[in-house]
């Protein structure tokens, strides 16, 4: 009897250290997302989730972050952060309070909250879950690489009437 309980607890002990992972392909530090988004020059989308409690959250992830769609487009366009406020499971203490600071500072009122930022972090477009997300995100993200590709020219510009 004690081993049938003591194999219960391990197996229970797993399944909550696997519903509070970070899911594939998404980074849980901001600060490492910073740089691969600074390497890759992508804008970085922060999803900020109540990914074991909130119905719309659940609703997001099975209708729009599991799609193939979504996952091509971020593979090619974004670095993904996930920032998870599970009630069920019990995130790492560090990690809990590095995603309420972030919550604070990107003022989170609600979930799911999307935010995207440029590579320093600064928010560019903030979505929630709807039949349009993706769309939103594509049109969001296109403008961003626009604008980039335009600041980058007036630099070249400016570089360029220097040496002259």
């Amino acid at each position: 009897m004690k081993k049938i309980m003591w194999m219960f607890a391990l197996t229970a002990g797993l399944m909550m250290g696997l519903a509070a992972a970070t899911p594939k392909g998404w980074e849980a530090d901001f600060a490492a997302a910073k740089k691969v988004a600074t390497e890759k020059k992508r804008p970085m989308l922060l999803l900020f989730t109540g990914s074991d409690w909130c119905p719309y959250c659940i609703q997001l992830e099975r209708n729009v972050l599991s799609k193939n769609a979504f996952q091509k487009f971020a593979t090619e366009k974004l670095v993904l952060v996930f920032l998870d406020f599970p009630r069920r499971t019990q995130l790492p203490p560090a990690q809990r309070k590095a995603n309420e600071t972030l919550a604070s500072q990107y003022r989170i009122e609600g979930f799911p909250t999307v935010v995207l930022t440029d590579a320093a972090g600064k928010e560019f477009k903030r979505l929630g879950y709807s039949p349009s997300f993706m769309k939103e995100l594509e049109e969001a993200v296109e403008a961003w690489e626009k604008k980039s590709a335009a600041d980058k020219g007036t630099d070249a510009g400016k570089s360029g009437t220097a040496a002259k």
